[in-house]
């Protein structure tokens, strides 16, 4: 038992394994958020409404061969599709993104199929197109909950998140821009496919009214994801501490950021202080906000957005 304890409270333990814990927790609890905004509230409308990436492009895949030819593809057909889709997308985020990147993806896809196909579906009472309104927010707001809570862990559901962030990457382009133009196109293809047919729901819906609900569904979902976490927008932080030098050492040895010293003195304490500035991405924050609280419990953080970085600051990979 003591032995067990003095590793809970060991560097290898509380700088790695706990964080890997963390990711692991994360990306399990937020793709199930994530599958259920979907299954238990997009899918459940007879208003046809799409949710983004490669389940968006299955959901459209799905309704197009039941519009153009009538053949219905079964319940399990979203997971198989997920699945399938993810093996190629998967070996660019191993080669072009993140190895630890790329596992926690992994899971989050397989599991995601499951939520999706193989789950059991609660009927949340949304099946008549007048709740459509409600069906759109509340599976907006959990698929929003669950892609930006995958984020803020270095992790993500997988599909083209993972594309998203290879491109961001090597282009240095917003991963939130790509994402809402991914979702947009998603959301004018279904209006132009299922818009004004008999679609798997047995209603006849015009496309207008599809596209305009899954926009509803991308704003909120957007909307969430940026209040949890934005990707690759950057962070001012301002770090007030008796233990400068090792809050240094571990920032530049575990998160590679440069950062810049002050003295500073305490108005009520009196007490001199160092105040340590790092320009970090957001996705960086949960990492540096653990690190300070094991070298020093006491520091006060202050975080503030930054629009724009000019001079050296390398964009790094997720995880």
């Amino acid at each position: 038992m003591n032995k067990l304890k003095t590793w809970l409270h060991s560097e290898v333990y509380r700088g790695k394994v706990y964080p890997e814990i963390q990711r692991l927790v994360a990306v399990i609890v937020f793709t199930i958020i994530y599958g259920i905004g979907v299954s238990w509230f997009l899918e459940s409308s007879v208003v046809p409404l799409y949710t983004g990436g490669i389940p968006g492009v299955g959901q459209l895949v799905r309704d197009a061969l039941f519009v153009w030819f009538n053949i219905d593809l079964g319940a399990y057909f979203l997971g198989i599709f997920v699945i399938v889709m993810n093996i190629p997308i998967l070996i660019v985020g191993w080669f072009g993104v993140s190895h630890r990147f790329t596992i926690h993806s992994i899971i989050s896809v397989v599991l995601q199929a499951l939520v999706l196909s193989w789950f059991p579906v609660i009927d949340m009472g949304l099946g008549e197109s007048q709740h459509a309104l409600a069906a759109a927010v509340l599976g907006g707001l959990l698929i929003g909950i669950g892609g930006g809570g995958a984020l803020k862990y270095g992790t993500s559901t997988g599909g083209l998140d993972i594309l998203a962030q290879y491109y961001s990457f090597k282009k240095g382009k917003s991963v939130g821009f790509i994402s809402m133009v991914m979702n947009v196109a998603i959301a004018i293809l279904g209006g132009l496919i299922v818009g004004g047919k008999m679609g798997p729901s047995g209603q006849v819906v015009t496309g207008g009214v599809i596209a305009s609900y899954t926009v509803i569904r991308i704003i909120i979902s957007t909307i969430m994801t940026d209040k949890i976490h934005t990707s690759y927008h950057f962070l001012s932080v301002d770090i007030i501490t008796m233990k400068p030098q090792i809050l240094v050492d571990e920032i530049l040895t575990k998160i590679y950021r440069g950062v810049t010293l002050m003295k500073v003195e305490g108005a009520y304490s009196k007490l001199e202080k160092t105040l340590i500035f790092v320009v970090i991405s957001s996705y960086e924050l949960h990492t540096l906000v653990s690190l300070v609280k094991m070298v020093d419990p006491d520091a006060f953080i202050v975080t503030q957005p930054v629009k724009n970085v000019f001079g050296y600051f390398k964009r790094k990979t997720i995880a």
